[in-house]
């Protein structure tokens, strides 16, 4: 308790002397005495003066931070923004390619959404949201053929896609005689049945032929990377690429089979 009174007496005749000194300097302005006690009057005012220097560069650097986070979390929304109509415009644009291919008859077709991807090798499913397809409906995205149906549930779809090594599809060259087969080999395709005199060329297309009847004719599947001869053999080999990235797509098409009527 003393030392309590000790500090308040303290204050108070520092208050006392700060009064003083500032009516001496007031009324002897411009004299010796005020010069003089001009240092005095300074070092007692250092303290508040530092005091509202600090509180003033806390308030400020609040406010700074407070504004900096604001600042941040609506350039987050912006970015959200203009991910989501990024998004939109390519499903847009997807959806507008699989529109121009719905054209070949025979087939109704459906826009289905891709759900998940498998990346195993020598399979490489994926899973579709889609209604009203069966087994062993067609998958093509706007760029070529993507695979067919392997079972359905409910409102989702599992497709085998071309590099399935159980996948054969029957191509062509358009104009050609050429009759081969695209299998699946897990990350690329090969093409069977080439006879050596069919001179096919690097970048040259394959298109389903329609052979079999499970594929609609004129779909493209794969793009030749390399074609090697081998000694004593009547076929040559030859490795392709899908023309269709499916890996990238968020819509595909599905082309289910129209059956006619046998009464008919």
């Amino acid at each position: 308790m003393k030392t309590v009174n000790r500090r308040y007496r303290l204050w108070l005749i520092s208050v006392m002397v700060i009064i003083g000194l500032l009516i001496i300097a007031r009324a002897s302005a411009g004299s010796y005495p005020m010069l003089a006690s001009w240092p005095v009057l300074e070092a007692l005012h250092a303290p508040v003066q530092w005091w509202q220097d600090s509180s003033l560069w806390f308030s400020e650097r609040q406010k700074l931070q407070a504004d900096y986070q604001a600042f941040r979390k609506k350039a987050q929304q912006q970015a959200s923004l203009i991910q989501e109509a990024n998004s939109l415009r390519e499903e847009n644009r997807q959806l507008r390619k699989i529109l121009d291919i719905s054209g070949i008859t025979g087939y109704r077709w459906h826009a289905a959404k891709v759900r998940g991807r498998s990346p195993e090798a020598m399979s490489q499913r994926i899973l579709l949201q889609v209604y009203g397809v069966s087994k062993d409906d067609v998958i093509v995205s706007s760029e070529g053929l993507v695979g067919v149906v392997e079972s359905t549930a409910e409102n989702h779809a599992t497709v085998r896609t071309i590099f399935d090594a159980s996948l054969a599809v029957p191509v062509t060259i358009p104009g050609t005689s050429l009759a081969a087969l695209a299998r699946g080999q897990g990350e690329s395709l090969s093409i069977d049945f080439v006879p050596e005199e069919f001179a096919l060329k690097s970048g040259q297309v394959l298109y389903t032929s329609g052979a079999g009847g499970l594929f609609p004719p004129g779909i493209s599947v794969a793009r030749i990377n390399e074609v090697k001869a081998v000694p004593g053999e009547l076929f040559v080999k030859v490795s392709a690429d899908p023309t269709a990235h499916w890996q990238r797509d968020n819509w595909l098409a599905v082309a289910s089979h129209l059956h006619t009527d046998a009464s008919q």
